[in-house]
Protein backbone atom coordinates (compact mmCIF):
# COMPACT_ATOMS: atom_id res chain seq x y z
CA UNK A 1 0.00 0.00 0.00
CA UNK A 2 1.83 3.63 -0.83
CA UNK A 3 1.86 5.67 1.60
CA UNK A 4 3.74 8.55 0.00
CA UNK A 5 3.59 11.89 1.91
CA UNK A 6 2.27 10.34 5.07
CA UNK A 7 4.40 11.25 8.09
CA UNK A 8 5.54 8.86 10.54
CA UNK A 9 3.62 9.68 13.30
CA UNK A 10 0.55 9.76 11.09
CA UNK A 11 1.19 6.46 10.06
CA UNK A 12 1.45 5.27 13.57
CA UNK A 13 -2.01 6.67 14.96
CA UNK A 14 -3.45 5.35 12.19
CA UNK A 15 -1.84 1.62 12.98
CA UNK A 16 -2.05 2.17 16.92
CA UNK A 17 1.73 2.36 17.80
CA UNK A 18 2.89 5.17 19.38
CA UNK A 19 5.86 7.33 18.81
CA UNK A 20 7.72 9.99 20.84
CA UNK A 21 7.25 13.51 20.45
CA UNK A 22 10.25 15.58 19.29
CA UNK A 23 10.31 19.05 18.89
CA UNK A 24 13.05 20.87 16.97
CA UNK A 25 14.14 23.25 14.39
CA UNK A 26 16.52 23.47 11.52
CA UNK A 27 17.86 26.44 10.29
CA UNK A 28 19.65 26.68 7.17
CA UNK A 29 21.79 30.13 5.93
CA UNK A 30 25.01 31.01 4.20
CA UNK A 31 26.88 33.95 5.27
CA UNK A 32 30.41 35.23 3.43
CA UNK A 33 33.52 34.04 4.48
CA UNK A 34 36.18 36.37 6.12
CA UNK A 35 39.06 33.86 4.78
CA UNK A 36 40.94 35.02 1.18
CA UNK A 37 40.23 33.35 -1.85
CA UNK A 38 43.90 32.63 -2.74
CA UNK A 39 45.68 29.48 -4.54
CA UNK A 40 44.05 26.42 -2.74
CA UNK A 41 40.99 27.58 -2.14
CA UNK A 42 39.43 28.83 -5.26
CA UNK A 43 37.83 25.51 -5.90
CA UNK A 44 36.77 25.01 -1.85
CA UNK A 45 34.60 26.62 0.69
CA UNK A 46 33.70 26.11 3.90
CA UNK A 47 30.77 24.48 6.06
CA UNK A 48 29.83 24.49 9.62
CA UNK A 49 27.54 25.35 11.97
CA UNK A 50 25.70 25.41 15.39
CA UNK A 51 23.27 22.82 17.73
CA UNK A 52 21.22 25.00 20.19
CA UNK A 53 17.78 24.04 22.11
CA UNK A 54 14.50 26.32 21.24
CA UNK A 55 16.62 29.06 23.51
CA UNK A 56 19.92 29.31 21.72
CA UNK A 57 21.84 27.62 24.20
CA UNK A 58 24.35 25.09 22.86
CA UNK A 59 24.06 21.10 22.92
CA UNK A 60 27.10 18.71 22.96
CA UNK A 61 25.18 16.36 21.16
CA UNK A 62 24.79 14.63 18.09
CA UNK A 63 26.61 14.01 14.52
CA UNK A 64 26.38 15.66 11.47
CA UNK A 65 27.06 13.79 8.26
CA UNK A 66 27.91 15.37 4.85
CA UNK A 67 25.89 13.47 2.03
CA UNK A 68 26.71 13.36 -1.86
CA UNK A 69 23.71 15.57 -3.68
CA UNK A 70 22.18 11.99 -4.66
CA UNK A 71 21.95 11.64 -0.91
CA UNK A 72 24.57 8.87 -0.72
CA UNK A 73 26.21 8.89 3.28
CA UNK A 74 29.96 7.82 2.29
CA UNK A 75 31.24 8.14 6.05
CA UNK A 76 31.96 12.21 5.96
CA UNK A 77 30.85 13.29 9.48
CA UNK A 78 31.86 15.98 12.20
CA UNK A 79 30.74 15.48 16.24
CA UNK A 80 29.21 18.28 18.04
CA UNK A 81 31.82 19.45 20.06
CA UNK A 82 31.45 20.56 23.83
CA UNK A 83 30.01 24.34 22.55
CA UNK A 84 27.55 22.87 20.30
CA UNK A 85 29.54 24.01 17.08
CA UNK A 86 30.66 21.09 14.58
CA UNK A 87 32.87 22.47 11.73
CA UNK A 88 33.74 20.48 8.45
CA UNK A 89 36.81 22.81 7.12
CA UNK A 90 37.48 22.81 3.48
CA UNK A 91 35.30 21.13 1.28
CA UNK A 92 35.32 20.91 -2.78
CA UNK A 93 32.12 23.36 -4.31
CA UNK A 94 29.01 21.93 -5.20
CA UNK A 95 25.72 20.80 -3.97
CA UNK A 96 25.73 18.61 -0.83
CA UNK A 97 23.34 17.34 1.67
CA UNK A 98 23.83 17.91 5.65
CA UNK A 99 22.05 15.07 8.23
CA UNK A 100 21.69 15.83 11.95
CA UNK A 101 21.92 12.47 13.93
CA UNK A 102 21.32 12.69 17.48
CA UNK A 103 21.18 8.80 17.95
CA UNK A 104 18.47 8.04 20.94
CA UNK A 105 18.84 11.32 22.15
CA UNK A 106 17.44 14.08 20.01
CA UNK A 107 15.83 13.98 16.77
CA UNK A 108 14.74 16.84 13.65
CA UNK A 109 10.77 16.59 13.95
CA UNK A 110 8.96 15.24 10.38
CA UNK A 111 7.74 18.66 9.50
CA UNK A 112 11.38 20.22 8.88
CA UNK A 113 13.93 18.54 6.58
CA UNK A 114 16.68 16.28 7.45
CA UNK A 115 19.08 16.06 5.93
CA UNK A 116 18.91 19.88 4.48
CA UNK A 117 20.58 20.64 1.06
CA UNK A 118 23.42 23.15 0.90
CA UNK A 119 25.73 24.37 -2.21
CA UNK A 120 29.39 25.22 -0.81
CA UNK A 121 30.51 28.29 -2.96
CA UNK A 122 34.39 29.02 -3.43
CA UNK A 123 35.41 31.21 -0.56
CA UNK A 124 32.44 31.21 0.96
CA UNK A 125 31.25 29.60 4.42
CA UNK A 126 27.88 27.33 4.27
CA UNK A 127 26.60 28.00 8.13
CA UNK A 128 24.09 25.32 9.29
CA UNK A 129 22.28 25.59 12.50
CA UNK A 130 20.26 23.22 14.34
CA UNK A 131 17.92 23.91 17.13
CA UNK A 132 16.83 20.75 18.95
CA UNK A 133 14.99 19.77 21.79
CA UNK A 134 16.56 16.71 23.74
CA UNK A 135 14.41 13.32 24.18
CA UNK A 136 14.13 9.67 22.96
CA UNK A 137 13.76 8.64 19.59
CA UNK A 138 11.11 5.75 18.69
CA UNK A 139 13.48 2.71 18.80
CA UNK A 140 10.91 0.81 16.90
CA UNK A 141 11.43 2.98 13.80
CA UNK A 142 14.04 2.27 10.81
CA UNK A 143 14.77 4.28 8.27
CA UNK A 144 15.91 3.74 4.49
CA UNK A 145 17.09 6.32 2.18
CA UNK A 146 15.95 6.43 -1.74
CA UNK A 147 18.80 7.70 -3.38
CA UNK A 148 19.74 8.04 -6.88
CA UNK A 149 20.62 4.08 -7.30
CA UNK A 150 21.06 3.02 -3.45
CA UNK A 151 18.68 2.11 -0.94
CA UNK A 152 20.59 2.91 2.27
CA UNK A 153 19.92 2.76 5.62
CA UNK A 154 20.18 5.39 8.34
CA UNK A 155 22.95 6.65 9.32
CA UNK A 156 25.73 4.78 7.91
CA UNK A 157 24.36 1.45 6.04
CA UNK A 158 26.34 -0.47 2.94
CA UNK A 159 24.64 0.77 0.16
CA UNK A 160 21.72 -1.71 -1.84
CA UNK A 161 22.83 -3.92 1.35
CA UNK A 162 20.55 -5.96 3.39
CA UNK A 163 18.63 -4.29 6.55
CA UNK A 164 17.49 -6.58 9.53
CA UNK A 165 14.57 -5.46 11.41
CA UNK A 166 12.74 -7.31 14.48
CA UNK A 167 9.06 -8.09 13.82
CA UNK A 168 7.11 -4.77 14.46
CA UNK A 169 9.20 -2.45 13.28
CA UNK A 170 8.10 0.51 11.54
CA UNK A 171 10.04 0.97 8.24
CA UNK A 172 10.36 4.19 6.60
CA UNK A 173 11.69 4.64 3.21
CA UNK A 174 12.72 8.37 2.30
CA UNK A 175 13.94 9.57 -1.07
CA UNK A 176 17.04 11.88 -0.42
CA UNK A 177 17.27 11.71 -4.09
CA UNK A 178 16.86 14.10 -6.99
CA UNK A 179 15.26 10.90 -9.22
CA UNK A 180 11.93 9.77 -8.93
CA UNK A 181 12.54 6.24 -7.10
CA UNK A 182 9.60 3.27 -6.15
CA UNK A 183 9.81 0.53 -3.46
CA UNK A 184 8.68 -2.79 -4.71
CA UNK A 185 8.81 -5.95 -3.60
CA UNK A 186 8.44 -7.86 -0.58
CA UNK A 187 5.01 -8.04 1.45
CA UNK A 188 4.12 -4.37 1.04
CA UNK A 189 3.60 -4.88 -2.92
CA UNK A 190 4.97 -1.28 -4.51
CA UNK A 191 5.10 2.08 -3.01
CA UNK A 192 4.48 4.10 -6.86
CA UNK A 193 6.57 7.09 -7.30
CA UNK A 194 8.47 8.43 -5.01
CA UNK A 195 9.17 12.17 -5.38
CA UNK A 196 12.05 14.16 -3.69
CA UNK A 197 11.29 14.02 0.29
CA UNK A 198 8.30 11.78 -0.34
CA UNK A 199 7.86 8.67 1.94
CA UNK A 200 6.38 5.36 1.82
CA UNK A 201 6.25 3.58 5.77
CA UNK A 202 5.33 -0.21 5.91
CA UNK A 203 4.56 -1.79 9.34
CA UNK A 204 6.85 -4.89 9.29
CA UNK A 205 3.66 -7.77 10.44
CA UNK A 206 5.65 -10.84 8.39
CA UNK A 207 8.94 -12.21 9.31
CA UNK A 208 10.86 -13.36 6.27
CA UNK A 209 13.40 -12.20 3.90
CA UNK A 210 12.54 -9.93 1.30
CA UNK A 211 14.70 -8.83 -1.86
CA UNK A 212 13.21 -5.34 -3.53
CA UNK A 213 13.87 -3.04 -6.20
CA UNK A 214 13.65 0.45 -7.86
CA UNK A 215 11.08 -0.27 -10.96
CA UNK A 216 12.97 2.83 -12.53
CA UNK A 217 16.59 2.03 -11.99
CA UNK A 218 16.73 -1.82 -11.19
CA UNK A 219 18.79 -4.05 -11.50
CA UNK A 220 21.56 -1.28 -10.35
CA UNK A 221 19.10 -0.28 -7.56
CA UNK A 222 17.93 -3.07 -5.56
CA UNK A 223 18.03 -3.82 -1.61
CA UNK A 224 17.29 -7.04 1.01
CA UNK A 225 14.42 -5.70 3.99
CA UNK A 226 15.23 -8.94 6.61
CA UNK A 227 12.69 -9.02 8.77
CA UNK A 228 13.00 -11.55 11.83
CA UNK A 229 10.45 -12.78 14.47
Amino acid sequence: MAMARVTRREFLRAVGVGAAALSAVALLGDCASSRSTGPGLASTGTVKGTVTDLGGAPQAVGRIYLLEDSGLNDGQYADVASDGSFDFGAIPTGQYQLRFWGADLADVPESLPNPVRITVTAGQTTVVQFRIVLGAQDTNLRQIDVGDYFFQEEPYGLPNGTVVVPLGTLVCWYNVGRMTHTVTGGPWGDSGPLGLDANFNWLANQAGTFPYRCTFHAPAMQAVLQVTA
